[in-house]
């Protein structure tokens, strides 16, 4: 099941796991005695547990696509008139500023053929 359809309670608050004490020679005891596996099998391992139920690629990207159609349906599009207005806004902005920048720059040059002159 996704994330999206998991929710937890307002009231539920999250509970902090306790570490478990561990005793240092143990610890260094089971580390010792840990066996030491190539990079090999563990790549045969993986494919094994995929056989055994992970999700596929495929089945990943389908809940994936299934998700993002989820989320664009609770996504608040705007009227046509505000996309309308907005773009004449920062159409306009654009070619203000680029008046700007070009006297700007005409300025510039100008002063820079003085100094050299």
């Amino acid at each position: 099941m996704s994330r999206l359809h998991k929710k937890k309670p307002a009231g539920e608050k999250k509970k902090r796991r306790e570490k478990p004490e561990v005793d240092a020679e143990a610890s260094a005891s089971v580390s010792k005695s840990a066996p030491i596996t190539s990079p090999l099998k563990a790549k045969s391992d993986k494919s094994a547990d995929a056989a055994d139920g992970d999700p596929g690629f495929i089945q990943r990207a389908t809940e994936f696509f299934r998700e993002v159609k989820v989320e664009l349906k609770k996504v608040t599009w705007p009227s046509r008139k505000q996309t309308t207005g907005t773009t004449v806004v920062v159409i306009i902005f654009v070619f203000v500023v680029a008046a700007f920048l070009g006297l700007f720059d005409l300025g510039l040059s100008k002063l820079v053929q003085v100094v050299l002159t």
